[in-house]
């Protein structure tokens, strides 16, 4: 039977808001750093303060301060994002060992966290161009339906949908979006312009089904006023689809991600870290010449 994950020292003291947000205590992320003496340990926030300052980052941000009363005098301390952990650790001695190791773990896991944020236009692309797969399949049968049959034939077909949309046939949007022969021009594009191309081809196969359409000149045309249709919506909202920005990031990137993300929520993050383990935080170190 295998030995169950044991729970990073450093994972061990973080703490979580009821926003659910994590922080750590800069005092006992001491202890586990090797340090005794607040005093010194001190100097290295202050260190790493000025180093998040110099690089232009958010220091009241990554180190809120959270000093307290104890015992009638003021007790210093902050409550530090990951981020702001993985820069204390690289201030700290390198010589003791439990310092090595925190620049390890927080370099590789305020990375590893890092890929875990995705935006909202990220999201909505990869729904979007879902849907847009699905539909231009859809649409691809219902056009069969109609008479169209030869690659060329479906080739002229979709571009009369393009040409409705943009004005432009594919290859040219492709040229026109600085892409290579070969890349599809849905992979990229924002979500706006994946939900109008979505609609364009949802639109077009119902028009299709209901007009009982055949013959390959009435479907081109069917499809040709569907996005039309489209871009009129589009142009009363001051909209023109061939102005819609290209994203840097291409659909296979996004699902990459995707994938790293799905993949790093489904480890045992703990489990990897059973070096560590959190009798340190009860055992640390004493601290060397001080």
């Amino acid at each position: 039977m295998p030995a169950e994950p044991q729970v990073s020292a450093f994972e061990s003291i973080k703490h979580i808001t009821e926003d659910g947000s994590e922080y750590w205590s800069a005092r006992e992320l001491m202890k586990l750093l090797g340090y005794t003496r607040w005093q010194n340990f001190g100097e290295v926030i202050d260190e790493a303060k000025e180093v998040c300052r110099t690089n232009g980052g958010d220091v009241d941000r990554l180190f809120t301060d959270s000093s307290k009363k104890s015992r009638g005098r003021d007790a210093q301390d902050y409550h530090l994002t990951r981020h702001a952990c993985y820069i204390v650790a690289e201030s700290a001695d390198g010589r003791k060992p439990q310092v090595a190791l925190a620049k390890i773990y927080f370099a590789l896991t305020t990375e590893r966290y890092e890929l875990l944020a995705q935006s909202e236009e990220d999201r909505l692309r990869i729904e979007q161009r879902r849907k847009l797969l699905r539909h231009n399949a859809e649409l691809a049968l219902q056009a069969r339906a109609a008479g169209v049959m030869t690659d060329r034939e479906f080739a002229t077909f979709f571009n009369a949908g393009y040409r409705g949309l943009y004005r432009e046939r594919q290859h040219e949007i492709r040229a026109r979006k600085g892409l290579k022969h070969g890349q599809d021009i849905s992979d990229f594009m924002g979500s706006l312009e994946v939900a109008a191309n979505d609609f364009r081809a949802a639109l077009a196969r119902q028009l299709l089904a209901d007009r009982g359409v055949t013959g390959v000149p009435a479907a081109n045309a069917t499809h040709y006023e569907a996005g039309d249709s489209v871009r009129a919506l589009l142009v009363t909202k001051g909209i023109h689809p061939e102005q819609l920005p290209t994203p840097a990031k291409s659909y296979q990137q996004l699902l990459y991600e995707e994938e790293a993300r799905q993949r790093i929520l489904a480890e045992d993050d703990q489990g990897l870290w059973s070096l560590l383990s959190p009798a340190a935080v009860d055992n640390p170190q004493a601290e060397e010449d001080e």
